[in-house]
């Protein structure tokens, strides 16, 4: 994995910012119907034939958010960036593809109607998301490692 097509490492932080207000906002808007009222747009919605509505864009926002945040911190180099942080990179890359695979077949056997759009909505945060815990546990036990010896 080329390092000059990571994002620099102060994006990392940025990501861990956003992320937890953002994974709040979105999981109570999708569960607990809550919206952030001055993001109402008032005009008119293409379904209906410019019939006019009043559009809340929070779940827009909290989703496009949290997959940046998760975007963010996946994909922005670490402080000493080294040919074996690369092939851990790599590794867990597979191993998020290879979970949101097996997500993905099993949610399409079980999940049925809304329930399925709603599963793959969440779902497709998996790959960034075992990524991150995955690259993130591994980077924890190489320092716990290190200072064992």
């Amino acid at each position: 994995m080329l390092t000059k097509i990571l994002l620099p490492h102060r994006f990392q932080f940025i990501g861990w910012m956003l992320f937890f207000p953002l994974a709040i906002l979105l999981i109570l808007n999708s569960f607990y119907d809550y919206e952030i009222g001055w993001l109402t747009w008032e005009g008119f919605r293409m379904g209906d034939i410019f019939a006019p509505s009043n559009e809340n864009f929070t779940n827009e926002v909290a989703i496009v958010g949290t997959f940046l945040s998760l975007f963010f911190i996946a994909f922005s180099k670490e402080k000493q960036e080294d040919e074996y942080i690369q092939k851990l990179r790599l590794d867990s890359l597979l191993i998020a593809f290879y979970v949101y695979g097996l997500l993905t077949v099993l949610g399409t056997l079980v999940f049925y109607s809304t329930g399925y759009l709603e599963f793959m909505g969440f779902n497709m945060f998996s790959i960034q998301l075992v990524f991150i815990v995955r690259f993130r546990w591994v980077m924890y036990r190489q320092q716990e490692t290190l200072t064992l010896i």
